[in-house]
């Protein structure tokens, strides 16, 4: 029988007591969360030299007291070849595959020291894996070279098995991350390698205290497909304008995060995509996807929904500290306390230079954090459409 444990959540002045099992902690519900990206492989090398992610978790833990976790990287933010680890019980990577895959011993100390100092800051930490690993297809001038390396070493090492050879090769490293790693976040889940429920059972059956979301199908296994808002008609509901300066004419589809799946504990919450023009500060998601996702968690049950949860980038660009800052203090404010509030999670997409997040992007982390933790907390000025943003099909925009 498992242990039960009476946990004690206590997040942005709301107190939370349930009843649950030791490999079934719901944590993550009511917490708000930022970005610290640490690079892998060879990229990690390189990057060590200016960049100094040690003093960036310091900066989290002394800054944003009431921030819960932080997702930093168990693979490059983009590749997934590149790893934060080097050591692996089941394969010598740098010699075996490539010796660009991992950083040197050195580094590999440096992912290891980042999440000890946001631990011992009382922060949960959840792992980014860009699931197409070793086998992804393109994404840097030397991936010919790379795929051949790990077609090489999956054929003479596992008679042509790539799913179990990276799964086993993962496996390595979820191992080390077990008792650090609070939760994993599962990306480019289209060019895994293998079953990613095949992967997602490897992860529970090495550490089954972790919680993990899939920005892929198993959030919502009835459709297989993301979840955008529909009409009566059953056609997407489309964002005709973002207001009367919309300086983008292009119409975007509005994702909703309530979504459910037994795979996973929590929604990637990953918006529609920047690339099809929606800003990460949509009115249609103050209107449309968080009222939704707090009327969910209204009736959460752990057994048989997901914890509602947004990943939320700062800028037009999910890492690029020179792409335009999309939100002020009061819309960041409003976020975090509309989903807290509700039960749900948010977590910050924030950019970062040397390391550390960027000093506007703190800047505006830290009032929300310092309104947080007033007694009583101060109000948020109430959503209201923007004017001029209008749906496609509407003929005049809402006051």
């Amino acid at each position: 029988m498992k242990q039960q444990l009476i946990t004690i959540i206590f997040a942005l002045g709301i107190l939370n007591i349930s009843a649950q099992t030791s490999s079934d902690s719901k944590w993550l519900s009511g917490s708000w969360g930022v970005r610290l990206i640490v690079e892998g492989g060879v990229e990690l090398d390189k990057a060590s030299s200016y960049s100094d992610w040690v003093k960036g978790a310091q900066n989290i833990v002394d800054n944003l007291p009431t921030v819960g976790h932080v997702f930093t990287n168990f693979t490059h933010r983009a590749h997934g070849y590149w790893f934060t680890l080097r050591e692996n019980p089941y394969v010598d990577v740098a010699k075996e595959i490539h010796p660009e895959f991992v950083p040197s011993l050195e580094n590999e100390k440096i992912i290891l020291d980042v999440i000890d100092i946001l631990h011992k800051g009382g922060k949960k930490v959840i792992l980014y894996i860009a699931t197409d690993g070793p086998s992804a297809r393109s994404g840097t001038r030397n991936n010919a070279e790379y795929k051949a390396a790990w077609e090489n070493y999956y054929n003479a090492k596992f008679d042509g098995d790539e799913g179990l050879a990276y799964r086993t090769l993962c496996k390595g490293y979820i191992e080390r991350f077990k008792g650090l790693a609070d939760g994993y976040w599962l990306d480019h889940v289209g060019g895994i390698a293998g079953e990613l429920t095949d992967f997602i059972d490897m992860i529970r059956e090495v550490d089954p205290s972790v919680m993990i979301a899939s920005n892929g199908i198993v959030e919502n296994e009835s459709s297989n497909k993301s979840k955008y808002f529909k009409d009566e008609n059953g056609d997407d509901l489309e964002v005709d304008s973002d207001g009367t300066n919309d300086p983008d004419g292009r119409k975007y589809k509005i994702r909703s995060f309530n979504l459910n799946g037994s795979y996973v504990d929590f929604t990637s919450g990953h918006p529609t995509p920047l690339a099809w023009g929606a800003p990460p500060n949509s009115w249609a998601y103050e209107e449309f996807t968080f009222p939704e996702i707090v009327d969910a968690m209204a009736s959460y049950d752990p057994v048989k929904h997901t914890i509602k949860h947004a990943w939320m980038p700062m800028r037009m660009k999910w890492t690029s500290p020179r792409a335009n800052l999309m939100f002020d203090v009061e819309q960041a404010y409003r976020f975090v306390r509309t989903l807290t509030d509700g039960g749900c999670a948010i977590t910050w997409g924030n950019t970062q230079t040397n390391g550390s997040m960027t000093k506007e992007e703190m800047d505006i982390m830290k009032e929300v954090d310092r309104r947080l933790r007033m007694r009583p907390m101060p109000d948020y000025i109430p959503y209201k459409r923007p004017a001029g943003a209008k749906l496609v099909g509407e003929t005049k925009t809402k006051d």
